[in-house]
């Protein structure tokens, strides 16, 4: 097994019910795949930045409330790993805040995870 990671970056504002001013932060993401390399690729370059691309486009200088509910760190995860679990073999992806240095890390639904 190989895994394999695209980092992106994006700006965007929130509101939140425990700091309700508006406000905006640097999101960094890692999204990371893994799997058999097949034909020289866990998954081809170019569909898998095409994906995340896509993503970026939807969060990068946006009001992230309308797009995610209660859009935290924790949130924003699991969003993107919603947006891509169909088109790549995900196995975590990860979302910080730049500016304050904290973040999250999704790998999935419980129920989508391989016990040891």
């Amino acid at each position: 097994m190989i895994e394999i990671f695209k980092r992106f970056t994006f700006e965007a504002a929130h509101q939140l019910s425990d700091y309700p001013e508006i406000h905006g932060h640097s999101y960094s993401v890692e999204v990371r795949c893994q799997g058999p390399v097949r034909d020289g690729y866990v998954i081809r370059e170019d569909v898998m930045c095409a994906a995340v691309d896509n993503v970026r486009q939807q969060l990068d200088h946006r009001m992230l409330n309308p797009i995610i509910e209660t859009p935290t760190s924790e949130n924003i995860a699991v969003w993107i790993w919603e947006q891509l679990v169909d088109h790549m073999p995900l196995s975590e992806v990860r979302v910080w805040r730049e500016s304050v240095g904290f973040g999250a890390i999704y790998r999935g639904p419980a129920e989508d995870r391989k016990t040891a």
